[in-house]
């Protein structure tokens, strides 16, 4: 009489996408909140930028983010700006946010948590 032995299958494991931020809007980096001034938040890491995506034949305006270390975070208040860049359409480019940052605001771009 042959023993019967259990094989043990093994199921494909899908890893979910990494968490993407965008393409418009201003994100308060959760290690240092202000209540009342944004509606969503952003860990700080390194994250790829990519251009806003555009439906063919049409491309959307240049990208841009900005790190700030206060309220309002915009170029328009030039003077709570940390860093800022431009999105390189077909280019990946990448951005740190520091824990020390309290707020980026995205135009047109996407960033994605890089691993």
């Amino acid at each position: 009489m042959a023993g019967v032995m259990p094989i043990a299958l093994a199921l494909p494991v899908h890893a979910a996408p990494p968490p993407s931020y965008g393409s418009n809007g201003v994100f308060n980096v959760t290690t240092n909140p202000r209540p009342g001034w944004t509606t969503a938040s952003i860990e700080p890491g390194r994250y790829r930028v990519d251009q806003a995506p555009s439906m063919f034949p049409y491309q959307s305006a240049p990208g841009s983010w900005y790190r700030c270390h206060n309220f309002p975070c915009s170029p328009s208040y030039p003077g709570n700006l940390i860093a800022s860049g431009g999105a390189i359409r077909d280019v990946a480019t990448f951005v740190d946010i520091l824990p020390s940052d309290v707020a980026v605001a995205l135009h047109n771009v996407t960033l994605t948590v890089t691993n």
